[in-house]
């Protein structure tokens, strides 16, 4: 663990333990914690880490010490592989509609990823192949039974991970969709199937 790292790190950002910690809704004392050695760097936490220190994935498990940089970047997911994807929309006056909804959406909020649905792995809920929908990463860690969550399947050994949509039903998440293969529920073990975040708002793209 390369505390000074983390240290420097926050400092350049301006960024307390106190803020990192709310990112996983814990009291500063659990990055103390962390960063003694008391505590292991979970997925969870170096997503927190990431998020408040506005860092890679990958760079924030390669300098706590749980993976070599290599082994880190491989399990960093294709945030273009599986059931959604990043949504990025330019910024010209054509997209000036889009803009909008997005930002009423919530899109402009802090924690708050515009993604498009891929896969029909939630159809039977209304959830189809190109509409967007925004994910609340602060809630994460909040989410109870019936929400929809972005999560990610990290297979180790592999060094390969993927992303899925899915409604939470403590402590698994299950599809609803006319695709057989999507039948398999995952339980969440925050080391292996990761919640990302919930989903707060859903809308048809034109």
């Amino acid at each position: 663990m390369d505390v000074d790292w983390f240290k420097k790190q926050q400092k350049i950002k301006d960024v307390t333990a106190d803020k990192i910690a709310a990112e996983m809704g814990r009291a500063r004392s659990a990055v103390s914690r962390i960063y003694s050695g008391e505590q292991k760097m979970s997925l969870d936490w170096a997503r927190a880490f990431a998020r408040a220190l506005d860092l890679s994935l990958d760079e924030v498990l390669s300098h706590a010490g749980v993976l070599g940089e290599q082994d880190a970047k491989t399990v960093t997911p294709s945030l273009s592989d599986g059931d959604a994807s990043p949504y990025k929309v330019h910024g010209d006056a054509s997209n000036h509609r889009q803009l909008q909804i997005i930002e009423a959406m919530g899109g402009g909020r802090s924690g708050v990823e515009i993604w498009q649905v891929r896969e029909p792995s939630l159809a039977f809920m209304g959830y189809m192949p190109g509409d967007a929908i925004a994910v609340d990463a602060h809630q994460s860690e909040l989410t109870k039974a019936g929400d929809v969550v972005l999560a990610q399947i990290y297979e180790h050994s592999g060094g390969r991970a993927r992303t899925i949509l899915r409604r939470h039903e403590p402590p698994v998440l299950v599809a609803a969709s006319p695709n057989p293969d999507d039948a398999r529920t995952y339980v969440v073990d925050h080391n292996n199937v990761v919640i990302r975040g919930k989903v707060i708002a859903s809308w048809r793209l034109q």
